[in-house]
């Protein structure tokens, strides 16, 4: 199996396009300048609290429309009542980040996390990244890069990984794993139009993280992601309880995503999911006893409230906890019920 990154110069699109395709399609851009301090550059000429007043009105009448609101949300310019709401978002890494990491400093523990460097924008920033990459201006752009490189201190040469505050753009991971370090406002533009089109717009914060190179050499999905095995982990931090761990790469559910092989890439993914499958769940199976004891005894130091699913990613010997999000928003909870901690 080839598992070489797909180049998407040439490859169909089938998850998103790349920072690299999308900057080579809009060289050009708009000539209208969109960051300038104390203004908001709106895109779509609503009056964005008014429709969510509404749309939350019609939500507590009928709970099924709860989808629609997220969705708006999530696409919406932002205005500064809707920026205050984002920055409350529990699952941004923002909320969570700083309470994990001190938990695991006061613990004896084998987890890790990335050396991590997070980013509260500016309200005509955070707006800035909302407008779709080919309406911004080359200028604007620029500033932008400029910012990021200074902001979070980047260093030539290297290579990062980033995500905004909730979404970290695996399916498309040529825009998550960063080598461009002056170039990331730009793929933070692409990874943010990218979540808000699946409905995970709703943050303000942007993040850097240390890039962990596999030192497994695992096949690689998603353009270019080192299929490495991975746990999600159900808590509840009210009660120190661990309802237990789930796959992240459960086959049922892995299989269902790729076998409709809607592209060649796809179909590629799926070949290298398949041959790999064995691998990913024998070291599941071997190590997720550790992994249930091992977040049972940090949870009690983590400062936060309610529930919550927690990722856990292995490298070699080494489980880096790399995401949390509210339980009752996070995947795979359907399948909690057949990985219970014992």
């Amino acid at each position: 199996m080839n598992n070489e990154i797909l180049d998407t110069e040439k490859s169909p699109i089938d998850y998103y396009p790349s920072k690299k395709m999308l900057s080579s399609m809009f060289n050009v851009g708009v000539s209208k300048k969109s960051i300038v301090t104390g203004f908001i550059s709106r895109t779509d000429g609503m009056d964005v609290d008014k429709t969510i007043d509404n749309l939350e009105k019609i939500v507590k009448s009928n709970p099924s429309q709860s989808g629609l609101l997220s969705r708006t949300l999530s696409v919406s310019d932002l205005s500064n009542s809707l920026y205050d709401r984002f920055s409350n978002n529990p699952n941004s890494i923002y909320n969570w980040f700083i309470e994990l990491k001190d938990g695991l400093d006061g613990t004896n523990t084998f987890f890790k996390t990335p050396k991590t460097s997070i980013l509260r924008l500016p309200i005509e920033l955070a707006q800035f990244i909302r407008i779709e990459y080919q309406d911004t201006s080359l200028s604007d752009r620029k500033l932008f890069n400029e910012y990021i490189f200074k902001a979070f201190k980047l260093e030539d040469g290297k290579t990062y990984f980033i995500k905004t505050g909730t979404f970290s753009s695996k399916f498309q991971f040529a825009n998550a794993k960063c080598g461009e370090p002056r170039e990331m406002g730009e793929y933070f533009q692409v990874i943010n139009n990218f979540a808000m089109s699946v409905g995970a717009g709703q943050t303000i914060d942007i993040c850097v993280r240390e890039y962990i190179d596999d030192i497994e050499e695992n096949p690689t999905i998603y353009n270019g992601m080192p299929l490495r095995t991975e746990f999600r982990t159900f808590v509840d931090f009210d009660t120190n309880t661990v309802y237990g761990t789930v796959p992240y790469w459960d086959p049922i559910v892995m299989k269902r995503a790729l076998k409709l092989g809607l592209s060649d890439s796809m179909e590629r993914d799926y070949a290298v999911y398949m041959n790999h499958e064995d691998k990913l769940m024998s070291e599941f199976n071997d190590n997720v006893s550790k992994v249930n004891h091992g977040i049972k005894d940090i949870i009690g130091n983590i400062n936060l409230k309610g529930r919550y699913s927690i990722d856990v990613m292995k490298n070699g010997e080494d489980f880096y906890i790399i995401d949390m999000a509210l339980m009752d928003e996070s995947a795979l909870v359907d399948i909690l019920p057949e990985h219970p901690f014992k």
